[in-house]
């Protein structure tokens, strides 16, 4: 978020509790209610991703592992990359180094373009560099 517009937000939810004519006294009380009705979301947001779950639509591994780790509304950007991915992305080539499978995938869109995941027997670990990197999700899950 820029800080223009993080500024703009904040002035925003603060004018519905503040008016330019209020004392010091009422400033504070007014001030004291916004900081209060914010944190009453905050708790309402984190008790509906603790006890509420959005629909998976794959059953992918990864899938299961991001709803478990992520807010509903960074699930629900990562679950729309990871679609588009399953229905875009495909197999291209296997490699084997030592004990990591290194698979190609590439993008039915993009021929040009291919992206590599690795899998380790040994570590248990999946390292997916799938779209969703690029919008600062995180890229590496454990199964």
């Amino acid at each position: 978020m820029r800080v223009t517009s993080r500024s703009e937000s904040e002035n925003s939810f603060f004018d519905r509790f503040l008016t330019p004519h209020l004392t010091l006294v009422e400033f504070w009380v007014c001030y004291e209610s916004a900081l209060e009705a914010q944190r009453h979301k905050q708790s309402k947001l984190n008790s509906d991703n603790k006890h509420s779950e959005i629909p998976r639509k794959t059953k992918s591994n990864l899938e299961v592992h991001a709803s478990e780790m992520y807010s509903h509304n960074i699930f629900k950007d990562f679950q729309t990359e990871l679609v588009a991915d399953f229905l875009d992305c495909r197999f291209k080539d296997v490699e084997k180094i030592d004990e990591t499978k290194i698979y190609i995938l590439t993008d039915l869109q993009m021929q040009n373009k291919s992206w590599n995941v690795a899998y380790s027997p040994i570590t248990w670990r999946l390292l997916v560099l799938f779209y969703v990197s690029r919008m600062g999700l995180l890229c590496e899950h454990r199964l």
